[in-house]
């Protein structure tokens, strides 16, 4: 779909709007978050109106049903909203916006992936493990400050509005969404690639200046580093769901790679030009912390890098040169030009 104006243009891939059938996995998630949203809001108004009764100052948002939300202090009993709150909102925006993200987004991520055990793990496993470490953060907070409240519900499904745009990212880079013309001063060209920290800088925003739920900006950043660990590191690619993979390697076995290693996938890369001088020292000590000390995940090989590459770049994504490539590039040229005049 394309629309231009003198104003600014709007470019999406025809293949992102392609909802002609919505996939299996996409499908049910979409019927769960739509069935279980609507029975969250029936359940909440009915005690809302029972409570009122009894208490006219009563406030609608501390009316709670810990079975679906997850409400740090009743965990314990009900460990199933660890799971349902994947699949409910109670923001109207957030409704909209998810629903929109999964109807379109979720039916082009998982004709991508060509998995629809894939988009399972990616909502359900890895955001329920997500939800199962903002719990336990929460919890570990509280006994520092008294500002943490463990009776007021956590948001269990950023996984859908904070994970997609990771990996709109990945599949798009460096498709373009909005080219601003006018007026100058603003004009910019916003590519996909620019999504995910846009997301995180709008919803940090809010929660600093507005809502002040600072356990929920921290589950807004753990779905953020989780959802990007889990690509990086340990989604599982074949040739079915990565056309790029050879089929085979040279024992005849059909190829798997583990993560994305491509370079434009680092995290560094997710981040603002200006502050990388900053984080980049410390995400290398993090790196060097789980994967070399530790080993906790196990490191990329150079012909996993190479691949990485090949595929990220088979989706648009420009090669990063790195300093050290730049000189070898560069020793080769004067070697080269030696050789011809010697």
């Amino acid at each position: 779909m394309q629309y231009s104006s003198r104003f600014l243009e709007l470019n999406v891939p025809d293949s992102f709007l392609n909802i002609n059938k919505i996939p299996d996995a996409t499908k049910f998630i979409t019927v769960m978050y739509i069935c279980l949203t609507t029975t969250l809001f029936c359940i909440r108004r009915s005690l809302y109106n029972k409570l009122i009764l009894e208490d006219p100052d009563v406030e609608y948002n501390l009316v709670t049903s810990p079975i679906l939300q997850m409400v740090p202090l009743q965990i314990w009993k009900y460990p199933t909203s660890l799971v349902l709150s994947n699949f409910i909102d109670t923001k109207a925006w957030k409704v909209i916006v998810n629903l929109l993200n999964l109807i379109i987004g979720g039916s082009f991520i998982e004709r991508n992936w060509n998995s629809s055990r894939e988009m399972f793990k990616f909502i359900i496993v890895l955001g329920s493990l997500t939800n199962l470490l903002i719990i336990l953060l929460t919890l570990i907070l509280s006994l520092f400050s008294d500002k943490v409240r463990l009776d007021i519900p956590l948001d269990g499904n950023y996984t859908i509005l904070i994970g997609f745009p990771i990996i709109y990212r990945q599949l798009l880079p460096e498709t373009t969404i909005i080219n601003l013309k006018t007026p100058r001063f603003l004009a910019k060209n916003f590519r996909f690639k620019l999504l995910p920290i846009f997301v995180m800088f709008t919803m940090t925003i809010t929660q600093i200046i507005w809502f002040h739920h600072f356990a929920q900006l921290f589950s807004i950043w753990i779905t953020f580093f989780a959802s990007w660990s889990y690509l990086r590191f340990f989604q599982r690619l074949t040739p079915l769901n990565c056309p790029s993979l050879p089929t085979t390697n040279s024992r005849g076995v059909q190829e798997t790679l583990i993560g994305d290693a491509s370079d434009t996938f680092q995290l560094i890369y997710f981040f603002p030009d200006l502050i990388k001088p900053i984080l980049r020292p410390i995400f290398d000590f993090i790196y060097d912390l789980v994967v070399v000390k530790f080993k906790i995940i196990k490191p990329f090989h150079d012909i996993d890098i190479d691949i990485g590459n090949s595929i990220a770049e088979s989706r648009g994504a420009k090669k990063i040169t790195t300093v050290e490539q730049r000189r070898r590039q560069l020793a080769l040229e004067v070697l080269e030009e030696r050789m011809v005049n010697p």
